[in-house]
């Protein structure tokens, strides 16, 4: 059974995370899935749906699928009150961090604690990524064509965008041989 969230409950889940969660979007976005499937605001499957329509948006990933989230489950109250949970935490850190930085970023501890966090981030990444791939349905075309660009990609440095618009040129024709 899926409950419904009040908008006032998005805002607190998604304040929390934003404000706990050290890395962006990509670090809060596992986060983000564990915490509405235990609440069973939203099956996990549906949620990275809204989180691969999120990607289609210009503008920050985590940003765009807690408004989507919001949408979703609460309407344009969720909407809004997911958007102001996520931004108001690093609204008022990055202007507290400011106002302090400068006379602690010496500090061993602290220099430490960011390294630290480095770790963190890339296990939540990878986390995310594996869940992304585990949960695509993939066919042997699809899989070759991945890993094809992702190659090109990774030695065509300065030629990305040849890169991206050859691939996908690739795949939308064919498509239809494909499938």
């Amino acid at each position: 059974m899926i409950a419904k969230p009040s908008a006032w409950q998005l805002f607190t889940v998604f304040f929390s995370i934003s404000a706990l969660t050290i890395g962006g979007g990509y670090a809060m976005i596992p986060v983000f899935a564990h915490r509405i499937n235990k609440k069973k605001w939203m099956e996990e499957k549906a949620f990275y749906d809204v989180f691969a329509t999120g990607q289609a948006f210009p503008g920050p990933m985590a940003l765009n699928t807690a408004i989507l989230v919001g949408v979703r489950l609460a309407g344009i109250r969720g909407a809004i009150s997911s958007f102001m949970g996520v931004m108001l935490p690093p609204f008022c850190s990055i202007i507290l961090v400011s106002l302090v930085f400068s006379r602690l970023s010496n500090y061993p501890a602290v220099l430490g604690f960011l390294e630290g966090s480095y770790a963190v981030v890339l296990g939540l990444v990878a986390a995310m990524i594996y869940k992304l791939l585990r949960a695509r349905v993939w066919k042997t075309a699809a899989l070759v064509l991945s890993v094809v660009g992702s190659v090109a990609l990774y030695f065509a440095k300065g030629f990305a965008m040849p890169v991206f618009l050859t691939i996908a040129l690739i795949a939308y024709l064919g498509a239809k041989k494909w499938s």
